[in-house]
């Protein structure tokens, strides 16, 4: 009798990984019903919960460092690649802690700032590492007073900059955005840099408004571990971890993001529920399927075999 219970046991273990993936039957859109208290102006998040079986399986992951922390306590070290490569940067963990890189985050300094074009896991004491990266600052290709080192993390770009990196794979369209956004917000400067967004007081204090707003209401639910985002008439993404603990490290920069977004070009949400969760759907209705899918619209992250991040646009 023991062994039977201690095989069913095992069945029972053994059903549970296998099934706690990123699907239908683990992940759910927050209800139709609660989705006013998730909206400010012209930007609503849906958040995506997650089941006991996708948090059990998933509990064990890395702690693991953000770039902006990492780069805030000098745990990685972000140089010139020394062919003097646009779209490579050097990176180098150089701490004990396992880093945790994400597209569109963008790192100011060298020759020009950078914008990360991939999903990158750094683990301890790494060595040097090549990094795919986009210009995010059109007009200069000289060092400034640090060299060839990135010593200033600035945040995770704007939806549609990061939109043309991890999808569209293009700088010309990554410098339009770029551009766009700079322009639109009275934020221009000699050399187009994306950063020049910081100089924007009535943009800024607008982000602080959407932050303040949308951090009370979501980051003290240990089950969610993602959004969709939505502005207008448009599904403008989605950001989906492993863990609450993950999702809400990156949560700030998310709000950036997306926030950014839906000031500049957003307006009052209009989107019907129905298209949201087919939205979600799409990502996690075909297992078979669901890392192609990614890939051609975003970006996914694996830690060995599991998925930590999944980005889609």
């Amino acid at each position: 009798m023991k062994t039977l219970l201690t095989a069913c046991f095992v069945v029972f273990v053994f059903t549970t990984i296998v099934n706690a993936q990123y699907n239908k039957d683990n992940l759910r859109l927050e209800s139709f019903s609660s989705q006013e208290r998730y909206r400010y102006k012209n930007l609503q998040f849906y958040p995506i919960r997650a089941n006991k079986a996708f948090e059990l399986y998933h509990r064990d992951m890395a702690r693991y460092t953000t770039l902006k922390e990492a780069m805030q306590k000098r745990k990685i070290a972000v140089t010139e690649h020394a062919r003097g490569d646009v779209n490579t940067l050097f990176v180098e963990n150089i701490s004990s802690d396992t880093i945790m890189i994400l597209a569109g985050e963008v790192v100011q300094g060298g020759k020009q700032d950078r914008m990360v074009a991939e999903d990158f896991i750094l683990y301890p004491k790494s060595g040097k590492k090549d990094l795919s990266v986009f210009c995010v600052e059109h007009g200069r290709w000289q060092a400034n007073q640090s060299g060839g080192a990135f010593n200033n993390y600035f945040s995770i770009s704007s939806n549609e900059v990061r939109k043309a990196a991890t999808v569209k794979k293009s700088q010309q369209e990554v410098w339009d955005k770029v551009a766009e956004n700079t322009q639109k917000n009275n934020a221009n400067t000699s050399t187009g840099t994306l950063a020049a967004l910081n100089n924007s007081a009535s943009l800024s204090s607008e982000l602080k408004q959407y932050a303040d707003f949308f951090e009370k209401r979501i980051v003290s639910e240990e089950d969610i571990i993602g959004v969709i985002a939505v502005s207008g008439d448009s599904i403008l993404g989605c950001d989906m971890f492993a863990t609450h603990d993950i999702f809400q490290k990156h949560y700030n920069n998310l709000i950036q993001s997306y926030a950014t977004e839906a000031i500049t070009f957003g307006k009052s949400v209009n989107v019907p529920y129905e298209k949201v969760d087919s939205y979600l759907q799409s990502i996690i209705g075909d297992e078979r399927n669901q890392e192609q899918k990614i890939k051609d619209n975003g970006v996914l992250l694996k830690d060995g075999k599991r998925k930590v991040h999944i980005s889609t646009f």
